[in-house]
Protein backbone atom coordinates (compact mmCIF):
# COMPACT_ATOMS: atom_id res chain seq x y z
CA UNK A 1 0.00 0.00 0.00
CA UNK A 2 1.20 3.45 -0.87
CA UNK A 3 1.26 6.25 1.44
CA UNK A 4 -0.81 9.48 0.97
CA UNK A 5 1.70 11.32 3.26
CA UNK A 6 -1.40 12.05 6.27
CA UNK A 7 -2.52 10.94 9.25
CA UNK A 8 -5.89 10.92 11.26
CA UNK A 9 -6.14 13.74 13.86
CA UNK A 10 -8.86 13.15 16.67
CA UNK A 11 -9.79 16.45 17.99
CA UNK A 12 -10.77 16.39 22.28
CA UNK A 13 -14.58 16.32 22.85
CA UNK A 14 -15.81 19.45 23.57
CA UNK A 15 -18.94 20.03 25.99
CA UNK A 16 -22.03 21.17 24.76
CA UNK A 17 -23.22 24.32 25.24
CA UNK A 18 -27.28 23.53 25.79
CA UNK A 19 -26.91 20.27 27.23
CA UNK A 20 -23.41 20.12 29.72
CA UNK A 21 -22.66 16.93 28.03
CA UNK A 22 -18.92 15.90 26.07
CA UNK A 23 -19.35 15.31 22.30
CA UNK A 24 -16.86 14.05 20.17
CA UNK A 25 -15.45 16.03 16.99
CA UNK A 26 -15.12 14.99 13.48
CA UNK A 27 -11.71 13.18 13.28
CA UNK A 28 -9.96 14.99 9.78
CA UNK A 29 -7.11 14.09 8.20
CA UNK A 30 -3.71 16.42 8.22
CA UNK A 31 -0.14 16.48 7.04
CA UNK A 32 2.43 14.02 8.02
CA UNK A 33 5.25 15.65 6.69
CA UNK A 34 7.91 17.78 8.20
CA UNK A 35 9.86 20.56 6.94
CA UNK A 36 13.98 18.98 6.68
CA UNK A 37 15.31 22.49 5.83
CA UNK A 38 15.04 25.32 3.20
CA UNK A 39 13.31 23.63 -0.21
CA UNK A 40 12.94 20.26 1.31
CA UNK A 41 10.71 18.51 3.55
CA UNK A 42 9.85 14.68 5.02
CA UNK A 43 6.88 11.90 5.91
CA UNK A 44 7.00 10.72 9.01
CA UNK A 45 5.38 7.98 8.08
CA UNK A 46 7.44 6.18 5.20
CA UNK A 47 10.53 8.47 5.62
CA UNK A 48 10.46 9.55 1.75
CA UNK A 49 11.80 13.29 1.12
CA UNK A 50 10.07 15.77 -1.02
CA UNK A 51 11.26 19.00 -2.92
CA UNK A 52 8.96 22.17 -2.93
CA UNK A 53 10.16 22.19 -5.90
CA UNK A 54 11.82 21.03 -8.91
CA UNK A 55 14.62 23.53 -8.78
CA UNK A 56 15.48 22.58 -5.19
CA UNK A 57 15.35 19.09 -6.27
CA UNK A 58 18.06 19.90 -9.10
CA UNK A 59 20.26 21.67 -6.24
CA UNK A 60 20.24 18.82 -3.68
CA UNK A 61 20.39 16.00 -6.42
CA UNK A 62 22.53 17.67 -8.69
CA UNK A 63 23.94 20.23 -7.24
CA UNK A 64 22.43 23.14 -9.77
CA UNK A 65 22.58 26.47 -7.63
CA UNK A 66 19.28 28.00 -7.58
CA UNK A 67 16.96 31.42 -5.81
CA UNK A 68 18.18 30.99 -2.06
CA UNK A 69 20.25 27.78 -1.62
CA UNK A 70 22.93 29.94 -0.91
CA UNK A 71 21.65 29.87 2.34
CA UNK A 72 21.69 26.12 2.78
CA UNK A 73 24.43 24.29 4.22
CA UNK A 74 25.44 21.10 2.59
Amino acid sequence: MTCDHSKWFYPPPVENDWTGELEDQLAYRVSACEDIDIGRYKCTLCGEVMYYTGQWKNYFEKGIPCAGSDKVKR
